[in-house]
């Protein structure tokens, strides 16, 4: 047997609302993952299908009451969604990367061939000469390893025969099955790349992927401006500058788009709250794509989770009331409409049993935090205090049964700590206001 108690209560529908919170920010994984896979090309309909799967099966959790389940695999699973499209951005600027050296090669071959062919005076095709001049000058073919190939194999063959044919029998390679190979091979073989363009060559990949096209197009015209600087001195320093400036934006647009990203999946768990706080952060949230700096983003995001926190507090607050108010009204207490209102704003509630005339059980705390001081109360010094004793016990009986009854709508109320029965005096409350609070409600509901 206990007198006062220092209770917690975790109710059924706060877990549930955690679980449905949890479900929507995975929802927006999903969705981003999605958004962006199919963007830069690394996703397969497989790879989406296995994932909703997944989702399905996670939601199915709720229907077995595997909650804490819940809350262990779906961050996990929002952990993973996130690292895996990080590799799949590594593996697309690994690609970009390729294609803006095949770019860089194929320019330089064009040059070097249509420079050798030019000085021995070889009579070129018209539409492979204006084809080379355009690699030359940036253009792109697909079939450009081809091309190159031909005006290879236009070259007049210098020194021995073995040489000749040496060369003739690359020109055929590069045309036949083994043509990119032999291709890369021999670009390679014709352009060594300055360690600071192979790094441009990197910067740029990971513009492609990571920042605004009109922003890339940008640093590509100014390197093709740099390549074309005849002083090497200041080509140098150009170089340096862009370097600097291309890790600069792409540095700042990786840790934009991870702070939006996360901004999107807190604000997908917002909207399952109706407040007007919640309605005013999420009219912030739509226009979040105009936040060009990662301070104002980082401040959103810090306003999404102070809200989320709120609003769960608030939201588990109120069911904690309810449950402790219904149950106590099954177990023949008096409850009446606006006593959880009256908690919230006040701290704390008596309520009375009919049974027990002068005595009543006074249940303290801000709910949101889930701790609750409970215990057993006269409502006058004017009494006869050799009952205290027994009302304690009563309402230790009483308190197990709460219990039992929440426990059956999966509501858990522990106890954290507890004095035993007669240890204290009971402490005396005036409860007039509230006698005259309920009153006038009463009087108020019967139009009196």
């Amino acid at each position: 047997m206990s007198g006062p108690k220092v209770v917690r209560i975790v109710t059924r529908e706060e877990i549930l609302a955690i679980c449905e919170g949890h479900l929507q920010r995975l929802d927006q994984a999903i969705s981003a993952w999605t958004t962006v896979g199919k963007r830069i090309g690394e996703l397969t309909q497989s790879e989406i299908d296995a994932t909703h799967a997944r989702r399905k099966a996670l939601a199915a959790l709720i229907a077995t009451e595997a909650f804490l389940d819940l809350q262990k695999r779906v961050p996990e699973e929002i952990g993973f969604l996130h690292a895996d499209i990080e590799r799949r951005r590594m593996l697309a600027v690994d690609k970009a990367e390729q294609a803006q050296k095949r770019r860089r090669q194929g320019r330089a071959s064009a040059s070097t061939l249509l420079h050798s062919l030019k000085a021995k005076n070889v009579d070129v095709p018209a539409d492979l000469e204006s084809q080379l001049k355009q690699i030359a000058n940036g253009g792109e073919f697909a079939n450009a390893d081809a091309l190159l190939a031909r005006a290879f194999a236009l070259i007049p063959t210098e020194g021995s025969r073995e040489v000749s044919e040496a060369q003739r029998q690359l020109a055929s390679r590069l045309q036949g099955d083994q043509k990119v190979q032999s291709v890369e091979s021999w670009k390679a073989a014709q352009t060594v790349v300055p360690p600071q363009l192979a790094r441009v060559d990197r910067q740029i990949a990971e513009a492609h992927v990571f920042i605004a096209a009109e922003e890339t197009t940008a640093f590509t015209s100014r390197l093709g401006v740099i390549e074309g600087e005849p002083v090497e001195a200041r080509r140098n320093l150009l170089l340096d500058s862009l370097i600097l400036d291309l890790s600069d934006a792409v540095s700042r647009s990786r840790k934009r788009l991870t702070v939006l990203e996360e901004i999107q999946e807190l604000a997908a768990e917002l909207r399952t709250h109706d407040s007007d706080e919640a309605k005013a952060i999420l009219a912030r949230v739509q226009r979040c794509d105009d936040l060009e700096s990662i301070e104002a983003a980082s401040a959103l995001l810090e306003d999404c989770k102070n809200a989320i926190i709120a609003e769960q507090q608030r939201e588990a607050a109120h069911a904690r009331r309810a449950a402790i108010l219904q149950g106590l009204s099954r177990l023949g207490y008096e409850v009446h409409e606006g006593m959880s209102t009256a908690w919230a704003n006040e701290g704390r509630i008596v309520v009375k049993k009919p049974s027990l005339p002068g005595y009543g059980v006074e249940v303290g705390g801000q709910a949101q935090a889930s701790r609750l001081q409970v215990r057993a109360v006269a409502l006058t010094a004017n009494r006869d205090a050799t009952r205290d004793k027994d009302v304690e016990t009563i309402w230790c009986g009483d308190f197990g049964k709460l219990q039992a009854l929440l426990a059956e709508h999966g509501d858990n109320l522990l106890i954290e700590r507890a004095i035993g029965v007669g240890q204290v005096p009971l402490k005396i409350v005036d409860d007039s206001a509230h006698e005259q609070a309920d009153l006038n409600q009463r009087n108020t509901r019967q139009g009196l």
